[in-house]
């Protein structure tokens, strides 16, 4: 046995030496400190968007503006939202419907807003650049129940004859 351990403790980590100059290296520190430019991965496919910061900002805000989608809303209902989810969870352990494990892991203890960004869509071919609008809700008041629904579900949705597992799997 100490044959071995002496064997692991001779080895030493190794990596690949990577594709990237210096320079690149340092150009790829500037960009990342440079508060004029948004980088994002794009909506489909691996690549990544250098956005000005400008052209971020004016697509985020012509999404955002749109009365139809979105309405302003000036008051943090957080707290508010979170006591709702409190009551809904608790009224379901009182029904039997959850035991109180499931009620507890159901309520989230610290909510956070929601974080609005957007991916850029290149493959639109438009100009200037469209972006998909994404929310993270990662935090919020009803992310313990959506966990839940999620975890019910999966069984029903592996039925259904139109579910796909990845992309690859048709």
């Amino acid at each position: 046995m100490t044959s071995i351990m002496g064997e692991f403790v001779e080895l030493r980590p190794w990596a690949t030496p990577g594709n990237l100059t210096r320079r690149n290296i340092a150009a790829l520190r500037d960009f990342r400190c440079n508060d004029d430019i948004i980088i994002k991965p794009v909506d489909k496919g691996g690549a990544i968007v250098i956005w000005g910061k400008s052209d971020y900002i004016a697509e985020a805000s012509r999404q955002l503006l749109d009365p139809i989608t979105y309405q302003q809303d000036n008051e943090d209902k957080t707290n508010q939202y979170n006591e709702d989810v409190h009551s809904f969870v608790c009224n379901g352990w009182a029904q039997g419907i959850i035991n109180q494990e499931t009620c507890e892991h159901l309520i989230v203890k610290k909510p956070s807003l929601g974080r609005f960004y957007l991916l850029p869509k290149i493959h639109t071919n438009k100009m200037p650049c469209p972006g998909r609008p994404i929310l993270s809700v990662s935090g919020s008041c009803t992310e313990g129940i959506s966990h839940y629904v999620d975890k019910c579900l999966k069984g029903f949705v592996k039925e259904v004859p139109a579910h796909l597992r990845d992309t690859i799997h048709f």
